[in-house]
């Protein structure tokens, strides 16, 4: 006779979690998402070690978790809000790509009104990131961001003031060429 495993419950990873720190929160939370759940449950397993994961500034994984548990979101605008918010744990991580593909994902589960306002978030986050960046000096990928920024539905004062800074960052990292283009092209 075979015993059939239980199905782990809500409540159950819940008692566990309010007794144990939060490195042993993540190592139970990701044991736990590798047995069979309800999905109910998988989801706040997910959004749990999201949490988790993002007050620890661990952005790439929170977003990797959180990207998951839209997957499995029952409404539309639920599913976008997940993966608007794994879109900015990327960008807060720097993986621009996978910050790309997440927005998409948002993007194909919002209405025309919801897809401006989701442009506007993510433009506000690599905007963040990008003074974040530039404020512990970090020129090389403050100047990336920047360019991502310039791929956006910018007004004309901001284009100006990103284009200023980006002359700044090109001139102080030698990027000569890059420089002289974007010279020619912010005229």
């Amino acid at each position: 006779m075979i015993k059939k495993e239980a199905l782990l419950g809500r409540r159950e990873i819940e008692a566990k979690l309010a007794s144990i720190g939060d490195y042993v929160k993540m190592d139970y939370l990701q044991q736990c998402l590798k047995k069979q759940i309800d999905f109910d449950t998988r989801r706040f397993t997910l959004v749990t070690l999201t949490g988790i994961y993002e007050s620890r500034k661990m952005h790439y994984e929170a977003g990797k978790m959180i990207r998951a548990a839209a997957d499995i979101n029952t409404s539309f605008e639920g599913k976008m809000n997940d993966f608007l918010k794994s879109a900015v744990l990327f960008v807060k991580s720097g993986n621009y790509a996978e910050a790309d593909i997440s927005a998409a994902k948002a993007s194909g589960s919002a209405t025309n009104v919801q897809k401006v306002g989701i442009k506007i978030k993510l433009k506000e986050a690599y905007v963040e990131q990008a003074q974040e960046l530039l404020k512990k000096d970090k020129r090389k990928h403050a100047m990336e961001t920047y360019e991502k920024i310039l791929q956006f539905d910018l007004n004309p004062i901001e284009k100006r003031e990103v284009q200023k800074l980006l002359l700044g960052l090109y001139e102080k990292l030698g990027k000569v060429k890059e420089f002289y283009n974007l010279q020619k092209t912010a005229r």
